[in-house]
């Protein structure tokens, strides 16, 4: 039987804190500063100069130095040190509350801030847009598994995976979690366990009835703040049934449980509604935007239970401070595994179909985009939500709006220039004004990608090349294509350009066997070179990002137990893929 709360340590505490920017002298608790921007289905471098100095709240101050005639200068709310190699100034940011963190030792001279992957699809927008200079055609004709790297872990993962360069010790480390309620560093060259910690037990039931996914523990992607040194995971606890809900903050250096943590998020209400821990589930990625810890709620595959939409806020600066915001009528789920999207105020939520019949918009906040702030506010007007003239009939036929996330795109040279991206399970691609989301009906477009309630569930990427900025992602079924290339299950790129009316059209479909994993993208220089990469039935495969044309595949060299609606990761010119037990990566030979 497990023990709830071990954290099992490969190398010693001490060493791990000081040398990853901490001291001696006991945790570190997360300061309010520098955080990162961020189912129902079924730091800053060292080199040889320059001195780190991160300073998060909580815990006694710590020492290091990094070597050479580095400068440390104050940061501004815990603004993360931007110096780095030789001689450049190294920064210290400030954390609200309780004593100062520690001076960092400097990390490896290969570790660059740019490389860290803190969060589900990059960044707060969920784009799944990676820079990486080395990752050009050419070299992705040259890829091939990396056989030293044995990253092995007990668990099903249903997560992506993420990276920090400067992690325990000083080691690059790649983060996963399972459905075990277990997080696990595990160093970046070797893949070896550099730490785990146990949430607790982890349900083999939820309690209610329903639900395909066993043991339920952690479903969804972390988020790090790696200024403070922290990484926020969620997870259901309990034995035969779900018990409740919990969210934890964990060090990066040894996998401690921060003070003022976990957060008993079953104990919350949001106006009448009551969290029914047992009928809800954790599915979608956590977020973090100044400050505040967003963690999502939906139901299970079934639609048993009284559940509901629900978006728990969490300041991290002062846990004890909690609100949520709920949907109206049981159902109303927000389950995409791809998370909440992020303009850097609050964040933007889809959800599913109510399962109460509700007829009247003021019973239902089913099929909706809503964008909501603080600790769970939402301001019912049309600049704050958006639904499509046929709500009632997608609620009818289980066409989830919410089966896909939102991700938040900006289109160069159109009026106006930011938009919020929206799919839905009947094969519509809204795209909305993010500033004001406009209410019934009130998108900017509405593109018919794929036809059938059912067509598309996924987590999608966008990039802007010289031809315009696209938005990518998979197909069940029905895909409207253009003539003469692949048709019906298969990898989509829907380009868009500025205009009056803004222009969106499929261009390109490439060939995609099924599995409805999500893609992300790499440019060299965040325009050249895009390439959409995707697991396709267990092969790595990478296209043209303005064309779709095959680039190259991973043929036998394969990744197994991939689970759906995971997405890879790019780190220092490799391609990392998290699936049941296991990381897989490739990188040029």
């Amino acid at each position: 039987m497990r023990v709830a709360q071990r954290t099992f340590l490969v190398i010693p505490v001490c060493l791990l804190v000081a040398a990853s920017g901490g001291g001696c002298d006991g945790p570190r608790r997360p300061g309010s500063g520098a955080n990162t921007l961020a189912d129902s289905d079924g730091g800053t471098t060292a080199g040889t100069g320059g001195a780190r100095a991160g300073a998060a709240a909580g815990g006694k101050s710590g020492a290091g130095a990094g070597a050479g005639a580095g400068t440390a200068t104050a940061g501004v709310n815990g603004t993360a040190g931007s110096g780095g190699r030789g001689g450049q100034t190294a920064h210290a940011g400030a954390g609200a509350g309780g004593k100062s963190g520690a001076a960092g030792g400097g990390r490896s001279p290969s570790s660059d801030p740019s490389d860290d992957v803190l969060e589900r699809n990059k960044r707060a927008s969920r784009d799944g847009h990676f820079v990486q200079p080395t990752l050009t055609k050419a070299n992705a004709a040259k890829f091939a598994k990396d056989a030293d790297f044995a990253a092995a872990f007990d668990g099903k993962m249903w997560a992506s995976p993420l990276y920090v360069g400067a992690g325990p010790d000083g080691h690059g480390a790649f983060f996963a979690v399972t459905t075990n309620n277990d997080v696990f560093a595990l160093d970046e060259t070797t893949g070896s366990q550099l730490w785990m910690h146990h949430l607790g037990d982890s349900p083999t039931g939820n309690g209610v009835g329903c639900g395909n996914i066993h043991p339920l523990g952690i479903l969804s992607t972390p988020v790090i703040d790696v200024t403070a040194r922290t990484i926020y995971v969620a997870g259901a606890i309990g034995t035969s049934a779900i018990a409740r809900h919990e969210v934890h903050a964990l060090s990066l250096d040894d996998g401690s449980e921060r003070e003022g943590w976990p957060i008993d998020v079953s104990k919350i209400k949001a106006g009448s509604v009551t969290f029914n821990s047992p009928a809800q589930n954790q599915r979608s990625a956590l977020s973090l935007v100044a400050g505040k810890l967003y963690v999502a709620y939906g139901g299970h595959v079934g639609d048993c239970g009284d559940y509901h939409g629900w978006v728990v806020g969490i300041d991290t600066a002062n846990p004890s401070q909690v609100g949520a915001w709920a949907s109206l009528s049981r159902g109303d789920a927000i389950w995409a595994a791809g998370g909440l999207a992020s303009d850097g105020n609050g964040v933007f939520a889809v959800t599913g179909n109510s399962t109460a019949n509700a007829t009247l918009r003021t019973e239902t906040d089913s099929e909706q985009v809503v964008r909501i702030t603080g600790l769970g506010s939402l301001d019912r007007d049309d600049k704050n939500l958006y639904f499509p003239t046929t709500w009632r009939t997608m609620d009818q036929q289980d066409a989830d709006f919410g089966a896909n996330n939102p991700v938040y795109i900006t289109v160069p040279g159109a009026t106006p220039a930011n938009y919020v991206a929206a799919l839905a399970k009947d094969g519509h691609l809204y795209l909305l004004d993010s500033t004001n989301l406009g209410g019934m009906g009130g998108h900017i477009v509405d593109l018919s990608i794929s036809s059938g309630s059912m067509s598309v569930r996924t987590v999608p990427t966008a990039y802007t090349t010289s031809q315009g900025t696209y938005l990518a992602f998979s197909t069940v079924s029905g895909a409207k294509c253009p003539s003469g290339g692949a048709s019906g299950t298969v990898m989509m790129g829907v380009r868009i350009t500025k205009g009056s009316p803004l222009k969106a059209e499929v261009a390109w479909c490439a060939k995609y066997g099924g599995g409805e994993t999500g893609p992300i993208t790499t440019t060299t220089d965040g325009t050249q070179n895009p390439l959409v990469w995707f697991m396709d039935q267990g092969k790595l495969t990478a296209v043209d990002g303005d064309t779709g044309e095959s680039v190259w595949n991973s043929g036998s060299e394969t990744c197994n137990a991939i689970r759906k609606w995971t997405s890879p990761i790019a780190v220092k010119g490799r391609i990392v893929v998290g699936g049941d037990g296991h990381l897989c990566s490739w990188s040029a030979r």
